[in-house]
């Protein structure tokens, strides 16, 4: 593969994962504070969706989004692999990183869960 298309494919995979890192961020955030703050008897329901959905929706984004980043990096060729910024990127355990931001989404989702009920 061309290393300026890997580059950019590379570049445009991280800007995604933070996109999908904050907005289900900002959407756990506000439930939070709705959670907390406001006053949520008889709305249980409507509020548990709007924890679900953000994430369900960020923990997959997640998966997905590292999980392409693995196949780019899977497909560097020796020339690249070989220098400091190729040894550097294959060192980093994507497949591992990619469940543990998920977990955390999907923690802070079953804590927010809790509060509710």
């Amino acid at each position: 593969m061309d290393q300026n298309i890997r580059a950019s494919l590379q570049i445009s995979a991280f800007y995604n994962f933070q996109i999908v890192v904050v907005l289900t961020t900002m959407a756990q955030v506000a439930t939070m504070l709705a959670i907390v703050f406001g006053d949520i008897s008889g709305k249980e329901h409507m509020v548990a969706a709007s924890v679900v959905v953000p994430t369900l929706l960020g923990a997959f984004g997640i998966i997905r989004i590292m999980t392409n980043l693995k196949f780019i990096v899977d497909e560097m060729d020796d020339k690249m692999a070989k220098t400091a910024y190729g040894q550097e990127i294959k060192s980093i355990p994507v497949s591992v990183l990619k469940f543990v931001f998920a977990g955390m989404y999907v923690i802070v989702g079953i804590f927010q869960l809790t509060v509710i009920y």
